[in-house]
């Protein structure tokens, strides 16, 4: 999973612009953008796609509610013992980021993951993974797809900090693919930590 995060001025106040793209970041004040998500079972993609959007223009709403729901919907029945949460740095951005707003929003979590560090499940971050969870120890996603050889997601003219610069453009279609491509590169980190082909532990057939 990957998440977005975006900023509205009313809602802040009035700060200066870098202090405002600071706060958007922040889940005391900034709105969930989006939600990318690929869920997976018994090695088969069963859902893919971008929460946060209008169905039949495409376009970012910024309701919260709504993006909050739909992302707990989505975990409805995932149980903690078996089931897994993968994304990068989700421990310290996205999880945080979405249970402040679920609080703020009164949007009741369908499940209580645990934030326990320093485990693999049920939430797989790869970035704490990487390095084993050295509290002084950080690699972006960008670097680490580099390092395993994999296909940056950040190549085609977008990455984190243009977001709301596209957004406020009304780049909307651009910001749902370059999501997208984040939530496949993660997907494609974590089977290759596992050690794992095509979904599969190595040595695992039909």
């Amino acid at each position: 999973m990957g998440s977005s995060a975006i900023g509205v001025q009313e809602e802040i106040g009035s700060c200066s612009e870098e202090e405002f793209r600071r706060l958007a970041l922040d889940g005391d004040f900034g709105r969930v953008l989006t939600v990318g998500v690929i869920v997976e079972q018994d090695y088969q993609i069963i859902h893919r796609g971008l929460l946060g959007r209008e169905r039949r223009t495409m376009m970012f709403h910024l309701d919260d509610v709504r993006t909050l729901r739909g992302f707990w919907k989505l975990l409805k029945g995932f149980n903690v013992s078996r089931d897994h949460i993968v994304g990068h740095n989700v421990f310290d951005f996205d999880l945080p980021f979405l249970y402040k707003r679920s609080v703020i929003q009164r949007v009741r979590p369908t499940v209580e993951l645990p934030f326990t560090r320093y485990r693999s499940r049920p939430v797989f971050d790869t970035m704490h993974q990487w390095n084993k969870w050295s509290p002084r120890k950080f690699i972006s996603l960008n670097r680490l797809a580099k390092v395993l050889g994999l296909e940056s997601s950040k190549g085609q003219g977008i990455d984190g900090r243009l977001i709301y610069d596209r957004f406020c453009e009304g780049c909307h279609q651009e910001i749902a693919d370059y999501c997208m491509r984040d939530v496949e590169l993660v997907r494609e980190i974590y089977y290759r930590m596992s050690f794992a082909e095509d979904g599969r532990p190595c040595g695992q057939s039909d």
